[in-house]
């Protein structure tokens, strides 16, 4: 079970990521982030501004989203996880999630969710999911949200077949402001180490 490419973890412990962003350990101390931590979670991000033509700046957008997972990735690495891309989908009406957080027999998809969906789009993410469930190739989904995008995730795994159908191994965590920046330098509360989880057991 993993993502493609992806080596499976020894059980003695987490491979070494292909491609993690950040050091697990930051020059703070274990568990503290590093200057290059703190660096990916200010740099390039702010509110989206508009262009003269009042479009939003595509670019500033992509950036707060990449800074938003590399602050996600720094926190599983700090945990023990591996973290690596997603596999692109190979059929029309797949969906490549942001992040792939990898322990021992366990493959937790990271979706970073700075902006609400449309309900189509979340019928198609959800139906997505729930095939590779299906497959057994991943064990666990973790939505990272501000409060907006929390709730709306939370309101379209209630009211979509799909999303209530896999809703027992899908966990919300608000932990980004309307910036995309993750302040608390502190692991999660939810977020285990990496050599606790595997073995198919689900959390929230």
């Amino acid at each position: 079970m993993g993502a493609r490419g992806a080596e499976r973890p020894a059980r003695s412990g987490v491979c070494a990521p292909r491609a993690v962003l950040v050091r697990a350990d930051g020059d703070g101390g274990p568990g503290r982030p590093s200057t290059a931590q703190r660096r990916w979670r200010i740099a390039g991000v702010g509110d989206v501004r508009r262009n003269r033509s009042g479009k939003p700046n595509l670019y500033r957008q992509t950036t707060r989203h990449e800074v938003a997972v590399a602050a996600a990735s720094a926190r599983y690495a700090t945990a023990g996880y591996a973290w690596q891309r997603d596999n692109k989908p190979a059929d029309v009406g797949g969906h490549q999630a942001d992040g792939a957080a990898l322990a021992p027999e366990w493959v937790e998809l990271i979706e970073v969710e700075l902006t609400a969906k449309r309900t189509p789009r979340y019928v198609q993410i959800f139906q997505a999911f729930r095939r590779r469930f299906d497959l057994a190739e991943m064990s666990h989904v973790t939505y990272l949200c501000n409060a907006e995008s929390a709730r709306a995730v939370r309101k379209a795994l209630e009211a979509i077949s799909a999303g209530r159908s896999i809703a027992d191994r899908v966990a919300v965590h608000e932990v980004y402001d309307r910036a995309g920046l993750w302040g608390d330098d502190s692991l999660p509360a939810w977020l285990p180490r990496a050599e606790t989880v595997g073995n198919g057991v689900r959390r929230h």
